[in-house]
């Protein structure tokens, strides 16, 4: 046999490698994907207000979600984004029980006689913040500014501000039942500013409180999907350059200046779970595929021999039978 011969042979055994090891891993793509898997929790057979709530919120679309979608693919769908997205899952399996952020993830373990008897079996809930902190850590969900702001060390937590169902900001309403600017949920508290602040220059211009007191970091260019408003609540002078630059100082100044950096974690502190994007992106079912061609093509060549034996063998059938 020539090495010409050796060659292809081994090229159609690597091309059969590659095709089999592509149907394969596009098959374990497929069953992955967020969008096929089933919820098994029935807790809106009775509290279906609350699912309700849920299902229209950012925690029930956690998964599904097309920023989250399109970001997730465009990683390659590493598993480190559904410890978060999803309920339950299993990195050594790749699956998961539920899609989003469903009841399990902050009512768990559920007691198996809750159905049946839920006052003597409640289902158990962490009310500090440190629930919301597994998922909304590091410096992209503000977690770092919320732990140094007066509302952390006054022992706030996330659900004041926060319907822990929706994931949205509470709102109140006025008198006749309709809904306030969110600005109204600072004034239940900041009381002493809610007697002043109307007089001022700033709220007879339309600014809100949140307009200087919640400013999103890396929202200025939106390459950060992950992007949240700084919660510790301080006001800085970018936040005042966003309408006062051309006045404290001159315009080139203002052009140039740049933005504040969030705060930067000590590695001692840090977060045990890294944030995605430092997270290597897995190979896709086409890069498996050239692996398995390579390892193919160097297979083939070692087994060419055998193969041009094993062909030569199944001609010599075929041709006796005719």
């Amino acid at each position: 046999m020539t090495k010409l011969e050796r060659f292809f042979i081994s090229l159609i055994f690597a091309l059969f490698l590659a095709g089999a090891t592509l149907i394969i891993a596009q098959a374990k793509t497929a069953e992955k994907s967020p969008a096929q898997e089933k919820q098994s929790a029935n807790c809106g057979a009775c509290h279906a207000e609350i699912q309700e709530y849920w299902a229209t919120g950012l925690h029930g679309h956690a998964s599904t979600d097309p920023i989250f979608i399109n970001s997730w693919e465009a990683q390659g769908k590493p598993g480190a984004c559904l410890v978060c997205h999803v309920t339950g899952y299993d990195p050594a399996t790749a699956t998961w029980r539920e899609d989003g952020v469903a009841c399990e993830a902050c009512h768990s373990p559920l007691p198996a006689e809750h159905a049946t008897k839920p006052t003597a079996n409640p289902v158990p809930v962490d009310r500090t913040s440190d629930l919301c902190g597994r998922c909304h850590s590091d410096t992209r969900f503000g977690w770092e500014q919320w732990k140094i702001s007066a509302h952390y060390q006054r022992d706030m937590t996330c659900t004041v501000c926060h319907d822990p169902h929706t994931a949205a900001i509470k709102t109140m309403t006025d008198s006749q039942g309709e809904p306030l600017d969110v600005s109204a949920l600072c004034l239940n508290c900041h009381r002493d500013y809610s007697m002043t602040i109307s007089y001022s220059k700033h709220s007879q211009q339309g600014v809100k409180c949140v307009d200087c007191h919640l400013r999103h970091y890396g929202a200025e260019s939106g390459a950060d999907v992950h992007a949240m408003p700084d919660h510790s609540f301080t006001a800085s002078v970018t936040s005042c350059n966003t309408c006062h630059s051309t006045e404290m100082h001159s315009a080139a100044d203002a052009t140039t200046a740049a933005p504040e950096p969030a705060a930067v974690i000590p590695e001692a502190t840090a977060s045990s779970v890294e944030p995605v994007t430092n997270t290597p992106s897995p190979l896709g079912p086409a890069g498996f595929a050239g692996l398995a061609g390579l390892l193919g093509l160097a297979g083939g060549m070692v087994l060419s021999p055998w193969l041009e034996r094993w062909y030569r063998k199944l001609n010599s059938k075929e041709g006796k039978k005719k």
